[in-house]
């Protein structure tokens, strides 16, 4: 019998499978990536228009950003969270900030004043 042909059928077969797996995983990392950058900025944006606003108004007390949540599919609502209500008067400014640091992050373009597009998703900054 003549084995010469069987190594390079394995050898062919192996690195399939290996190519299957990576195609597979970087279609499930590569969304969840942009996803993690968008929540990133977010956060970024936010926190930083807080300070600011305690920084400008001393008599305004420091915040923390408590939680940022991303819902829905195509369209999606970023949902910020502060430990307390934002002032109305300064709920504008921390939008303007989050949308700005969002447009940082590579791809993103702007829709409107509280939208921003990545690839075939909006995403809308709430609070």
């Amino acid at each position: 019998m003549d084995f010469r042909g069987q190594i390079s059928a394995e050898f062919l077969l192996i690195v399939s499978f290996i190519v299957v797996i990576v195609l597979v995983f970087s279609s499930i990392a590569g969304p969840q990536s942009q996803e993690n950058s968008i929540a990133t900025a977010a956060r970024e944006g936010a926190t930083g228009a807080i300070s600011e606003m305690s920084y400008t108004n001393v008599s305004m007390k420091p915040m923390r950003v408590t939680g940022i949540k991303i819902t829905g599919g195509s369209n999606r609502v970023i949902s910020i969270s502060f430990e307390r209500p934002v002032p109305p008067e300064y709920r504008a400014l921390v939008i303007n900030r989050t949308v700005e640091s969002l447009l940082t992050v590579s791809g993103v373009k702007p829709v409107n004043s509280t939208t921003v597009r990545l690839g075939d998703r909006t995403y809308t900054v709430q609070i």
